[in-house]
């Protein structure tokens, strides 16, 4: 199971990634559909949905936002094996999976 990091990238990183897309923090807001004085609640927020909404408004993975890093090949999945079920998140995952069959 992945450890989710106590402080999402976005959290640490949140001026950097609003620059990247272009935005300021008020333009941030309006695309988010909150008050002006509630986007330091977003940049901390652990929830879910808001970090989808996010990523979607700065154009970035979910992944990105809670990690800081992209997975260049997007692997995300499941093989059942002989009634095992196995996660795949990327080539790794697939070599291990290889070596066990």
């Amino acid at each position: 199971m992945e450890v989710l990091p106590e402080k999402t990238y976005f959290e640490t990183h949140a001026d950097m990634l609003l620059k990247e897309a272009g935005l300021n923090k008020a333009r941030f807001s309006e695309k988010m559909g909150i008050a002006r004085q509630n986007v330091q609640k977003v940049f901390s927020s652990k929830n879910i949905f808001t970090l989808i909404k996010a990523a979607e408004v700065l154009d970035k993975s979910l992944d990105t936002l809670i990690y800081g890093t992209t997975n260049q090949q997007a692997i995300n999945g499941f093989v059942e094996v002989n009634g095992t079920v196995f996660r795949i998140k990327d080539r790794k995952d697939i070599e291990d999976l290889l070596e066990k069959i």
